[in-house]
């Protein structure tokens, strides 16, 4: 952490541990990417959801050259960037005292653009894998004019902290005896059966998209059952 990410609400829940930061980010499959663009009195905060990766200790975004977002990102001004798991819901014994089980995670510094190729198209795969392993090995392979109409950006963990709330409801002593239910409403990514394409309707489901998971311990998907490819 640096002065701009040390935690000033509640600090006590503040987790250095670098391998709890790259779990939550190999977790997470959506990232807020938030700058300021514009210039005098045309300056105004922006904030974008975008697919994300985790590539050692650097962040990868990517999306159209058309977007302002990112056109502004890589010319060298500072962003923020969160990525938030939301684990359950605190039902205290009063409408104050509620909260939220949580890991979240703010990164900040200065984007810089993937220029060479191969190092490019590696990003674009590491993106995939991210979001579903196992993938890149069963698609084709990007086209050229695919991976030079795509902007790729970097940007370090070096400057990030992570906030974790965990634990049931801090209810006032006094309300301890009161009746109203009190506990935690877990929360997880739900994955429904796969739909496939009408090309596809036909083929077998193959692993890596049958047994796609997210959560605690499941950190890139859950291993397939014992005989079963990806």
């Amino acid at each position: 952490m640096t002065g701009r990410t040390d935690l000033r609400r509640k600090p006590e829940r503040a987790v250095d541990d670098r391998d709890a930061i790259h779990d939550v980010l190999d977790e997470g499959l959506m990232a807020h990417v938030g700058l300021v663009a514009g210039t005098g009195d045309q300056a105004h905060p922006v904030v974008i959801p975008m697919l994300y990766a985790r590539d050692g200790e650097r962040l990868i975004l990517h999306g159209s050259p058309a977007s302002r977002l990112l056109r502004t990102a890589k010319g060298g001004v500072d962003v923020c960037v969160t990525v938030t798991l939301l684990d359950a819901l605190v039902l205290a014994r009063s409408g104050l005292h509620h909260s939220m089980n949580y890991r979240s995670i703010v990164i900040m510094g200065r984007a810089t653009e993937v220029i060479d190729h191969a190092e490019k198209v590696a990003a674009l795969d590491r993106l995939v894998e991210h979001t579903i392993p196992g993938r890149t090995s069963q698609v084709r392979a990007a086209h050229d004019i695919e991976v030079t109409g795509t902007t790729v950006l970097t940007l370090p963990l070096a400057e990030c902290s992570l906030k974790v709330r965990t634990g049931g409801p801090v209810d006032d002593p006094d309300d301890v005896d009161d009746p109203a239910w009190a506990g935690l409403i877990p929360i997880g990514v739900a994955v429904g059966e796969p739909i496939p394409d009408n090309a596809a309707s036909s083929q077998t489901v193959p692993g890596h998209v049958a047994f796609w998971a997210r959560g605690p311990g499941q950190l890139n998907g859950r291993p397939a059952p014992d005989g079963e490819t990806t």
